[in-house]
């Protein structure tokens, strides 16, 4: 017999992971594993969702509820989970925004050419064409980005199809300069390609929340309560 009010292999198996710690990390996220400017949302939700499974599997020996008005309460319980992982979901939507945006104009700000340089960088650019279409241009493009701070801003600067280069060895590239020379910038843009997988995941979890806390049709009857 299950310890919950929703029966069933799905629900249990969810509300048995939820309830723990390693369980609601691994729905929600590590807050230890992401950007710190998230660590306290991960960590409220994570909180929320594990003392309201416990209060639902309460709600289960309740002598004082009617099987009714104990789903009644859990459809409480779960209204609360679900606004306390929304706001989670939008605070990290935001912060991954913000670091994108942030870390973008750091090394813009890094790689800034000087229009005074210009003859030069259109000969380096020009050369970079020329590496291009050869077999080992990419390993001797590197080369020089790593030594050349000035190439680096150039190659930063330019677009994939100006060097017939293909996009995925292009940002390649592009992201590793920014690693080298603008180190700052490469964190936020790292913790966002983590970031950006976190609400999907919040997403399944307010599904799997709205599926297992409580069943709508019972809950519903609580409406229909006379009072005297």
């Amino acid at each position: 017999m299950s310890i919950y009010l929703v029966e069933g292999p799905q629900a249990e198996t969810f509300m048995t992971m939820a309830a723990t710690e390693t369980g609601s990390k691994a729905m929600l996220g590590d807050p230890e594993q992401f950007e710190a400017g998230v660590g306290p949302n991960i960590t409220q939700a994570a909180i929320t969702l594990r003392d309201n499974v416990a209060k639902v599997a309460a709600l289960k020996t309740d002598e004082t509820r009617t099987l009714v008005q104990q789903h009644e309460a859990a459809a409480i319980l779960s209204e609360r989970t679900v606004q306390s992982l929304e706001k989670a979901k939008t605070a990290i939507s935001e912060r991954a925004e913000y670091l994108t945006q942030a870390g973008q104009e750091e090394a813009a700000a890094v790689f800034e050419l000087a229009p005074s340089r210009r003859f030069v960088h259109e000969k380096i650019l020009e050369h970079f064409v020329g590496l291009a279409g050869k077999a080992e241009g990419l390993m001797l493009m590197r080369q020089i980005i790593r030594t050349d701070a000035e190439a680096a801003a150039v190659f930063f600067n330019t677009k994939p199809y100006l060097l017939n280069m293909n996009a995925e060895n292009f940002h390649k590239i592009r992201f590793e300069a920014v690693e080298q020379y603008a180190p700052k910038a490469w964190e936020k843009m790292t913790a966002v390609v983590k970031l950006v997988e976190l609400p999907a995941k919040y997403d399944r979890t307010i599904q799997a929340v709205k599926g297992s806390f409580h069943n709508p049709t019972l809950a519903a009857r609580a409406k229909s309560r006379v009072e005297v």
